[in-house]
């Protein structure tokens, strides 16, 4: 798999650049991710010549919408500066995979952030200017805010959705109609665990791509619709599905008795006994023995989204 790039609040890389003076360095992140990761960091309050330490800024509501002031004095408005700082860093995005953002900043956080209403009490219903930004400008990129990376499910949706953009970014399948209909198929059973009715719908999109003019405006919609199904986190019952629908390929080379020992595997995953990846691994390892007569299910992303040294899968 190829190496990611990933742009991060620099906080979180453990640089002091916090309102404070101090970090919010993220372990995992540096640690474990990193050894799959290259870092990009950003920090708008400093890309917009804010000092360290500086007065903190918080998010208000108003008449003309959600503005980002010193917490002393509302008269001074950064929201702006924030805006034009995340335009400006567009195209240092363009070869990226994802991006971590620190949580309840008023610049980067991504949800749930502070948002002071008229009667300047907090209601947790904001989005960081900076990120919001980034999010309107870039909406098939993959955006996580620090906190969330502590829940399991989360972080294991998130590195997938970091993996599926490297391919389509750096193999740029849009540029034939053969090569989006390859990339789709490889992320057939990914996307039906997550969102089945996103997945006959994107079907249904890809039937007719017979006017090459438009294959790059059609490509970027279907992209953009698949990271947004991909976000989804699927239910136990959509991942049974799925590896059902994968142990239907092996009617003929399996014996009576393998055959009973997936369904088995699949059953105690279903009844919440076993991890997901117990049953993933047995499947990987009659696709490694019978995958000749199997290349299509060979290059499924669902079997192999990210490096398993992760760990991503064993809590699920």
């Amino acid at each position: 798999m190829n190496r990611l790039t990933l742009a991060v609040s620099s906080c979180l890389l453990g640089d002091s650049v916090r309102y404070n003076g101090g970090h919010k360095l993220h372990r995992w992140l540096t640690n474990t991710l990193g050894q799959y990761a290259d870092f990009r960091p950003f920090c708008p309050e400093v890309g917009i010549g804010l000092g360290i330490p500086r007065e903190p800024i918080r998010l208000i509501q108003t008449d003309t919408g959600t503005r980002a002031v010193n917490t002393t004095n509302a008269a001074v408005d950064h929201t702006e500066a924030l805006q034009h700082y995340a335009q400006s860093i567009l195209p240092q995005l363009d070869d990226i995979d994802g991006y971590v953002v620190m949580q309840g900043s008023p610049s980067c956080g991504m949800e749930r952030v502070k948002l002071y209403n008229g009667h300047a009490i907090p209601e947790k219903n904001g989005v960081g200017i900076h990120t919001q930004t980034v999010l309107q400008h870039r909406p098939g990129l993959p955006v996580e805010e620090s906190g969330r990376l502590s829940d399991a499910a989360l972080a294991e949706n998130f590195v997938q959705r970091l993996y599926v953009h490297n391919q389509w970014r750096t193999q740029q399948p849009w540029q034939s109609a053969k090569a989006l209909i390859d990339f789709h198929s490889r992320q057939k059973y990914l996307l039906m665990m997550h969102d089945y009715n996103r997945y006959k719908s994107l079907g249904r999109l890809l039937a007719d791509l017979s006017d090459r003019e438009s294959l790059a405006e059609l490509g970027q919609r279907y992209f953009i619709e698949l990271m947004d199904a991909l976000k989804k986190i699927p239910k136990r019952g959509q991942r049974v599905n799925v590896l059902q629908h994968l142990l239907g390929y092996f009617k003929q080379q399996l014996s009576d008795k393998e055959k009973a020992s997936l369904r088995h595997s699949i059953e105690q995953y279903q009844n919440a006994i076993v991890p997901f990846i117990v049953p993933i691994a047995l499947l990987k390892h009659y696709v490694f023995l019978h995958g000749d007569a199997f290349p299509y299910l060979v290059q499924q992303s669902v079997l192999d989204p990210y490096p398993e040294s992760l760990g991503l899968r064993n809590p699920i």
